[in-house]
């Protein structure tokens, strides 16, 4: 904050608008949010990452929803009829893939075909079953299509051998897989859902806490504190700096997961299980708000802790720590340590949110998460205001965290 600013907002603090007081958290307040909203570097980050989250969903709708072209070389007139049950097989699935049979003269002239890039692939009877050449690598999806037709036909011999038809035969030889709770797509939304929090989270986290804590180590560098300390208490000091900054993360935060919304309601496999994304990121909102309210203080500690830019390394270790260690926990927690998780402090702002994509968490839970956040964020608060409040106005070096709970004042 500059001079500038420091005796604008002492004026601002004497008098609000039509002549009346306003509090002086709320002139700190304002001028946080004011310098983030005009500052470039911030709206083009926003803009970067915004465009960054809509372009990967983008891509993920493209690629999920894109057609598999292949195209089949057959030499003889078994091996045609063989290669067009490809594509029966695809269009049953409902598959949006297709199979396209080429009829050349020589298993030569097919090999060429291939070679060139005309041809995926060349189907030619081999014994009593089928060769498939490719080019450098085997094509997984013909394989399996070929795989199956073959099977398919092995079984339409027997049943007809049975006095039985293919139809029965496949049904006595079908397998349902039923899951006990949720649903593989449930799972698969889940586990990305949880990628995408736990990296939202450790960006926001970490960029506004660092925001906060540079601040009130650049106002002591600078002697401005004093004057800010003289016209504001310091409790309205600190209450302004990390409400704004609160603020303006949580503003940013919704743009980016509301965007992620839009994107995933493009893409097939989520689209099913919008509803449940839906309710999981409005309790991510939430839950984010009371994680970064109880670790905006801690960051404001760090900073009053310090001296100089440099001593931020040091005090703002812990909480870089602890972000990372949210951050691997918010995807590789799983089984009970996940449960466990969703209800501890911080992590519980990704964990839980994933747990209602899966459906393995209902209401109350999300609620019981963000009553413990809560209660954590208070206990956060006394402890960063108490060290901020004490560590603030000294200038005789760097202090560790226990030297600055001692502090008397």
């Amino acid at each position: 904050m500059t001079h500038t600013q420091t005796t604008a907002m002492a004026n601002d603090n004497q008098t609000g608008h039509g002549g009346r007081a306003q509090a002086p958290w709320i002139t700190v307040m304002t001028r946080e949010i004011l310098v983030k909203v005009t500052d470039k570097a911030y709206i083009i980050g926003t803009l970067v990452t915004l465009a960054l989250v809509l372009g990967s969903m983008g891509a993920s709708a493209w690629f999920s929803g894109r057609a598999d072209h292949s195209t089949v070389a057959v030499v003889d007139t078994r091996s045609q009829q063989f290669a067009s049950s490809l594509d029966a097989l695809t269009k049953a699935a409902n598959d949006q893939n297709s199979v396209e049979v080429t009829k050349v003269t020589d298993a030569a002239a097919g090999r060429e075909l291939v070679r060139a890039g005309d041809a995926d692939a060349l189907l030619v009877p081999k014994g009593s079953g089928w060769e498939l050449t490719f080019k450098d690598s085997p094509g997984s999806d013909v394989v399996q299509l070929v795989q199956q037709a073959a099977s398919n036909q092995v079984m339409a011999a027997t049943a007809q051998k049975a006095g039985t038809s293919l139809a029965e035969l496949t049904a006595a030889s079908t397998v349902e897989t039923t899951l006990l709770e949720g649903d593989s797509s449930r799972s698969q939304a889940a586990t990305v859902m949880g990628l995408v929090f736990a990296v939202l989270f450790m960006m926001s986290a970490m960029t506004y806490g660092m925001q906060i804590a540079q601040s009130v180590i650049e106002e002591k560098q600078s002697r401005i504190v004093e004057i800010l300390v003289a016209a504001i208490p310091v409790r309205q000091l600190l209450a302004g700096k990390v409400l704004g900054n609160t603020v303006m993360a949580l503003v940013q935060m919704a743009l980016l997961v509301g965007a992620g919304l839009v994107g995933a309601s493009f893409v097939p496999r989520f689209s099913d299980v919008l509803p449940s994304l839906t309710t999981a990121v409005g309790w991510y909102l939430l839950l984010f708000l009371a994680s970064f309210l109880a670790l905006a203080c801690i960051w404001a500690a760090a900073g009053a802790m310090g001296t100089r830019s440099e001593d931020l390394q040091q005090t703002g270790a812990p909480m870089i720590y602890l972000l990372m260690g949210v951050y691997f926990a918010g995807f590789m927690a799983t089984g009970t340590w996940k449960v466990v998780l969703s209800y501890v402090p911080i992590v519980s702002g990704i964990l839980m949110p994933a747990r209602i994509v899966e459906g393995t968490a209902q209401w109350w839970d999300g609620l019981a998460a963000l009553a413990v956040n809560l209660a954590f964020a208070a206990v956060t608060v006394i402890v960063g205001e108490r060290i901020y409040r004490r560590a603030l106005l000294r200038t005789q070096g760097r202090l560790g965290y226990r030297e600055a709970l001692r502090l008397k004042g």
